[in-house]
């Protein structure tokens, strides 16, 4: 029974650790698309530009988005690591 709580520990740490990895990557993602959209609306694409910064702040929030829509329907969720 002992062994059974680790393994369930540790597999939450693993998520933990997953889930702020991919949360870093999308932040990087999410500035280079924004950083993208400045430079569309700098060359004159106005609705690209704008369309690329609300995508980037989207994907940005998405980790918190999720987690909070679970947290609403009563779904557990897993806390990100720092």
């Amino acid at each position: 029974m002992k062994n059974l709580i680790l393994a369930q520990a540790s597999l939450d740490g693993a998520m933990s650790e997953g889930l702020g990895i991919i949360a870093r990557f999308l932040f990087i993602v999410a500035v280079i698309v924004i950083a993208h959209g400045g430079w569309q609306i700098r060359s004159g694409n106005a609705d690209q530009g704008k369309m690329s910064i609300a995508g980037g702040l989207l994907l940005g929030l998405s980790v918190v988005i999720a987690e909070a829509l679970f947290n609403a329907g009563g779904m557990p969720t897993i806390s990100i690591s720092q």
